[in-house]
């Protein structure tokens, strides 16, 4: 056995970890030295009286910023500085019994609660705030500034530099982040390996380098244990796993620290899952002080955004309105069973595909309940019900507010949210909070991403997203469209305005009339990206050479019918097809009514590009809205050439009149639409195809 430090024993080390504990176990014996010769103890520095001027300074930055905020909201830190180890919190909020002039240790808030079952106290520990003032964790890390910041920590650091402490227990990943970004020249890192492997130490260098001042172990706040009410598999498999890994972390820090603690606590004891329930006068003194607090943060920071207590709600039917999606959310009670994979594009196919696509939805909607009941085990979901779902937000908003980064997501959900296909974008999944931001403005939720912690996030992204797949295409074009299989299945899009990328289509419809064109979908607000423009845009894809059409029931039943009459015979000789041809050509042409005095204007989504050297636009013929004149419609952007589909049979008319298959010839646009006689360009083309025969030849 190998003794690393205090009462932490080890297996003997493998190979695989000797060169970095060749670097660190000098600096840990030397740790050892020190402590055995009193070098580690704290000099005559007075913890009581820097926190007095701590929080004079602190008052004196408020009211610098025209606010006074009372002195008495400022958490003392509890403890000894003696005390071995030290257990590092973020900042302490309302949800306590009594909130002035306290200590941090005050078991009446969950989460001192729940150190204390672990087995640290005041007794054994001495406990700090990261900032010690009341308030939403989320407002510390949004809208504190650093020179705010630099007043609290001035204190925390000086606390630290002036305890006894061995091992510091860093609690949540707000504190995390903060010390390793203070912290990040000063430390080295020790992987543990053996009974605790997967357990990371990090020590503390001396300003020397040469030297260590503790050991910090990161762990994960106890608010990310919190949300687990329930007892069903998912439950008991987290437990297992995350809760197992906790109690491994907080087993090191108490042998290295030589104190007693609840051992496998996280893992096993019916504590963790016990309920907090304040008395009504509690809560409301708590919503008053919020409210106090959420003023005085207005007045402080004018225009930002804040975290109040009563949160808007889930929407989807106004800001997400599109022309091929009814807005009624169907009842999902779907039996799942087992189907053939469909691999072939076929008609034939289009019903059990759309079996398939509802069985997907419905085995989705029953992994979101199995996660929610996690939560609130006792509840009955209806997730079409949306006071249901805004309950559950509520209910996790109201307890998860520590919880902000994506780190911190729990594995179930952030499994859930990973394995759908419609929330990735160009089958990227969501991997950090910035992207899952992101994807709950692309799904036109309510309010601000921002001010919901990570736990509330991803339901809320989840909700809704359950939401928009359900639903079902209007009934006036659902016969016109066909679902895809295999790799057309699921489409990356682009917004066609802002040009940013968006949410993957993860049920892919296609025209029944021609399975080459994507059916877009569109929306009346902008795709729900910050820099978007905000007006009616459609989703095209991001592929530029697949071809597309909007859910309108005219579009869809003009389309030309491959299977019955195809497109003009000229097309496919006159004509850019595939993205070699296409290449940066747009995709979208604005065209004006060619009515003389008329101001109507309409958007060509499917433009056809001729193969000139200069890529030239075929007019279309639309019925303006504005005058009801029908004609060809010429873009409004005087810079692009065009010409009419009837120039162009024409052209193709000559060439068949001659007798002249251009299908044996090369492609070429200046033999095509040459000014020369018709005899004299078929001759080019021959003499084209002979040189082309020769060349190949060779």
């Amino acid at each position: 056995m190998f003794r690393l430090f205090g009462n932490l024993w080890l297996d003997d080390p493998p190979d695989s970890v000797l060169t970095a504990l060749d670097g660190a176990l000098p600096l840990i014996r030397n740790l050892q030295q020190n402590i055995t010769h009193g070098m580690h103890r704290s000099s005559n520095w007075s913890m009581d009286a820097a926190f007095k001027c701590y929080r004079e300074e602190e008052y004196a930055w408020w009211k610098l910023h025209n606010v006074e905020r009372s002195r008495k909201y400022l958490v003392h830190p509890s403890g000894r500085l003696d005390a071995t180890v030290a257990c590092h919190l973020f900042n302490p909020t309302f949800e306590i019994d009594e909130p002035c002039d306290g200590e941090i240790d005050d078991p009446s808030n969950p989460c001192i609660a729940q150190l204390h079952d672990v087995g640290l106290s005041a007794g054994n520990c001495l406990i700090f705030d990261h900032s010690a003032r009341r308030e939403d964790s989320r407002h510390c890390k949004m809208l504190y500034p650093p020179d705010l910041w630099d007043i609290h920590e001035a204190f925390v650091f000086a606390l630290r530099s002036n305890i006894e402490a061995v091992v510091e227990i860093c609690w949540g990943a707000n504190v995390r982040e903060r010390m390793l970004r203070r912290l990040q020249n000063n430390m080295c890192t020790l992987p543990l390996w053996g009974r605790y492997e997967g357990v990371t130490l990090y020590l503390e260098l001396g300003e020397d380098k040469t030297s260590v001042r503790r050991f910090i172990i990161f762990v994960n706040h106890p608010q990310f244990f919190m949300f687990l009410k329930g007892t069903n598999v998912r439950a008991q498999a987290f437990r297992t796993e995350q809760g197992g890994r906790q109690d491994l972390m907080l087993e090191v820090a108490s042998c290295l620290g030589n104190i007693v603690i609840n051992a496998g606590f996280y893992k096993l004891s019916p504590l963790l899952l016990r309920p907090f329930r304040p008395t009504k006068a509690i809560r409301e003194q708590r919503d008053t002080l919020k409210g106090q607090a959420y003023a005085e943060l207005k007045a402080a920071f004018p225009g930002a955004t804040l975290i109040s207590s009563v949160k808007g709600t889930l929407s989807l039917s106004q800001k997400d309105h599109n022309e091929l999606q009814g807005t009624k959310l169907p009842v999902i009670e779907h039996i799942l069973k087992e189907h053939k994979i469909v691999t072939k594009d076929n008609i034939a196919n289009d019903k059990a595909l759309e079996e398939i696509r509802l069985q997907n939805v419905a085995r989705f909607w029953g992994e979101l309940h199995d996660v929610a009941v996690m939560f609130m085990p006792d509840a009955s979901f209806n997730f079409a019900k949306k006071l249901e779902c805004q309950q559950l937000i509520n209910t996790i908003e109201a307890s998860e507010g520590e919880l902000y980064h994506w780190e911190e997501l729990p594995a179930s959900l952030a499994g859930l949210i990973q394995s759908q296909d419609g929330l990735r974008i160009d089958q990227h999944p969501i991997g950090s909070r910035k992207e899952a931001e992101t994807a709950y403005r692309l799904l036109h939720c309510n309010g601000s991403p921002e001010t919901f912690s990570i736990v509330g996030l991803a339901f809320a992204i989840l909700i809704t997203y359950a939401w928009s797949i359900c639903r079902t295409p209007r009934d006036a074009i659902n016969d016109l469209m066909v679902l895809r299989a295999s790799s057309k299945g699921i489409v990356p899009r682009v917004c066609s305005s802002c040009n940013g990328r968006v949410l993957d289509d993860p049920f892919a419809y296609y025209a029944k009339n021609n399975v080459d064109y994507y059916v877009v979908k569109s929306s009346q607000t902008g795709c729900g990206l910050i820099d978007c423009t905000g007006r009616r845009v459609l989703l095209h894809p991001l592929d530029r050479s697949q071809s597309y059409v909007r859910a309108l029931k005219k579009n869809l039943e003009n389309i030309p019918n491959f299977r019955t009459r195809g497109g003009a015979e000229w097309e496919q000789y006159f004509l850019r097809r595939g993205q070699a041809e296409l290449g940066e050509i747009p995709r979208t042409v604005e065209l004006k009514c060619p009515r003389e005095g008329c101001t109507g204007i309409l958007e060509d989504d499917a433009p056809r590009w001729t193969i000139h050297s200069v890529p030239t636009v075929v007019l279309r013929q639309f019925t303006c809205p504005d005058c009801q004149r029908k004609g060809d419609w010429k873009p409004v952007n005087t810079a692009i050439k065009y010409i009419t589909s009837e120039t162009l049979s024409r052209t193709w008319g000559r060439f068949k009149k001659k007798g002249c298959d251009l299908a044996q010839y090369p492609r070429l646009a200046d033999v095509y639409f040459a000014q020369g006689h018709i005899t004299i360009r078929i001759a080019q083309l021959k003499e084209a195809k002979r040189l082309a025969d020769e060349s190949n030849a060779n």
